[in-house]
């Protein structure tokens, strides 16, 4: 059995069901697909879809604006990309200012990078200072670098502008005080067979990189008449969504001034029994077993029966009763190349009094917890 043990400093996510930890309850109402006017099957009637609504003020503005050369598609993600960076600035500004304190204090040569930047330039700053910034770096934990993965849909890898979004995101960056050496943008191009299994080498990568802090941002957008075109030829009842998921975590050993974790995540894999994992955590005895609140985020369709099965034999010999999950699939619609990375992003959306699980029968011998760290923190 090998663990994986991560810290989380920030997540958020958006969908057609709302921001956050309203998405969770959303999707315990069961709500469904709305009538899109702006979207049509073959047969020029409207569909079902989830549109997040209030992205159209945006995209209209950017129309304006003059930025039309990118796809619908694209600009819709690229709202959302965004729309998520702007809720993780704070996580962002902290970290920016202690990569700046650890470069000063391990990397002398980055002392004039910092110096000229706009964002760390001290307009009251006697000239004749400048060159004792370097003797008067404060010693910090050691960080030498943001990394940024942007996870899309296989289905847009030939067609993706990646030099705009590297562009997007380093403005966004730059005006939070990151220089150029201090973050690194990573994209991804996954596919609904191996987006799980991707994204669980994804998570122990960045448990085995001490001195990074990452950022991850999984995106999707099929609310796009062309995207529409193609998928209803195959499927007429074919449901678009939207979505876009964030978290910024890291190793457990990574420490970062004035930002405190706010959940760890725990993964057991190679363990087939999930009755012992809870065990080697003292998680057998929880009050919320006793309770009907949902707790388990079930990331596979539960219409498909040998979902069902592998679900009762998974949770055989445990406290956890069927009510006690959470089926995420059906306010994905169809748009599922990454939904399940969306899902495991939504658990941590979970009420900080329970302990998250988080299952997929795509990996029935992994078993991943979620956990808000207590207050009592040294």
């Amino acid at each position: 059995i090998e663990w994986l043990h991560l810290n989380v400093f920030s997540s958020g996510a958006l969908s057609a069901l709302g921001e956050n930890d309203s998405i969770w309850d959303e999707i315990k109402n069961f709500k469904s697909a709305e009538l899109d006017q702006k979207l049509q099957n073959g047969y020029g009637l409207p569909i079902l879809s989830y549109r997040i609504a209030d992205l159209d003020d945006l995209i209209s503005d950017e129309d304006e604006d003059g930025f039309t050369s990118l796809s619908a598609r694209q600009r819709r993600i690229s709202a959302l990309i965004q729309q998520q960076l702007q809720q993780q600035s704070q996580t962002l500004w902290l970290v920016a200012e202690h990569l700046r304190k650890s470069s000063l204090f391990y990397e002398g040569q980055m002392v004039q990078e910092y110096r000229m930047h706009p964002a760390w330039i001290d307009p009251h700053a006697d000239v004749h200072d400048e060159p004792t910034l370097d003797r008067r770096a404060e010693q910090v934990a050691r960080l030498n670098q943001l990394q940024i993965h942007l996870i899309l849909a296989e289905d847009v890898l030939h067609t993706w502008d990646e030099s705009d979004t590297q562009a997007q995101i380093e403005q966004f960056l730059s005006s939070l005080g990151y220089i150029p050496q201090k973050f690194h943008v990573e994209f991804h191009y996954w596919g609904k067979e191996t987006a799980y299994k991707n994204w669980l080498d994804l998570l122990q990568q960045i448990e085995q990189s001490p001195e990074t802090i990452s950022l991850i941002l999984a995106v999707d957008s099929e609310i796009d008449q062309d995207t529409v075109d193609e998928k209803t030829w195959v499927s007429e009842q074919y449901i678009p969504s939207e979505f876009i998921g964030s978290c910024c975590l890291a190793a457990p050993s990574v420490l970062i001034n004035e930002l405190l974790p706010q959940k760890t995540i725990k993964i057991a894999l190679n363990e087939a029994q999930l009755s012992h994992t809870l065990e080697q955590l003292k998680y057998q005895k929880l009050e919320q077993y006793q309770q009907e609140q949902p707790f388990v985020m079930q990331l596979d369709d539960i219409t498909d029966l040998k979902v069902v099965k592998r679900l009762e034999q998974n949770f055989a010999q445990t406290p956890i009763e069927q009510h006690h999950y959470v089926f995420m699939k059906q306010s994905m619609g169809q748009t599922d190349n990454i939904a399940k990375v969306f899902g495991f992003m939504l658990a941590l959306q979970a009420p900080d009094e329970l302990v998250t699980l988080v299952y997929c029968c795509e990996q029935p011998h992994t078993q991943s917890f979620i956990a808000k760290i207590s207050d009592d923190r040294e």
